[in-house]
């Protein structure tokens, strides 16, 4: 079974491990920039992000419009 990684700030799948040097490096989200030491590898909490983006923005939206 092969892992995936998600990014834990947006749950992208476009994040790569960028080592720095031997033995040590770090993991750089490609779409939202995250550079940090924790990724996630569950779809399911990918999921539960990204929804959860979505309704941030439509809350902004609706929170507008009054």
């Amino acid at each position: 079974m092969v892992k995936k990684t998600f990014c834990p700030r947006c749950g992208s799948k476009k994040i790569k491990y960028e080592q720095i040097y031997e033995g040590s490096g770090t993991w750089k989200c490609h779409h939202c920039g995250y550079e940090g030491s924790v990724v996630l590898e569950d779809g399911n909490i990918e999921k539960n992000i990204i929804e959860a983006k979505k309704m941030e923005k439509l809350s902004k939206k609706l929170s507008w419009r009054r």
